[in-house]
């Protein structure tokens, strides 16, 4: 869905990563593996964080592919959540930093993460392994006629449900891990 990003996160174990995993590479299409940068950052101008929750961010992600810059806008109030989610490719991660940095940006965080995806009909799956964070997985809607009751039957084979979904970013997550603020 251009421009909108529906998906649930789940904090997992690495147990219940594996189970899901080994039941996917059965029945679904995978899409790869992949080493992601993340670099967050903070707006001179607008704060990117209402009530201690982050509703907007700013980010330049590096891959093998190149880098992409990327804004979104999280809809908290909204069910099912979503986030309205800007990506353009850029040149030169270097020189997009310089940008941001004469405007007045900082670096708010770096992730480290490695990613690996699947499809399965109306659904990509993300399994990321976050430098000091450890496990999560995105469950991410790819089009209108999936539906969010649709993740949850499926996750709920593996014991999740509604109760284990995050809204929170992995800025804050980490955050949290490390103590700061």
């Amino acid at each position: 869905m251009k421009d909108k990003e529906i998906e649930l996160k789940f904090i997992i174990s690495q147990k219940v990563r594996d189970r899901i995993e080994s039941d996917l590479v059965k029945v679904a299409e995978r899409l790869g593996e992949s080493r992601l940068v993340d670099v967050y950052f903070e707006s001179p101008y607008l704060n990117f964080e209402i009530n201690g929750e982050t509703v907007e961010a700013l980010r330049i992600r590096e891959n093998d592919n190149g880098c992409v810059m990327t804004y979104k806008k999280i809809h908290l109030e909204c069910n099912p959540v979503y986030c309205d989610e800007f990506e353009t490719k850029i040149d030169s991660r270097e020189q997009m930093e310089k940008i941001l940095f004469a405007l007045g940006f900082k670096v708010q965080m770096m992730i480290d993460k490695t990613r690996t995806s699947y499809k399965l009909d109306n659904f990509e799956f993300d399994f990321d392994s976050v430098k000091d964070l450890g496990e999560l997985l995105e469950v991410e809607l790819k089009n209108e006629n999936g539906r969010v009751e649709d993740i949850y039957n499926f996750v709920a084979k593996y014991g999740l449900s509604e109760k284990d979904v995050t809204y929170k970013g992995i800025q804050k997550l980490l955050e949290e891990t490390k103590g700061m603020r």
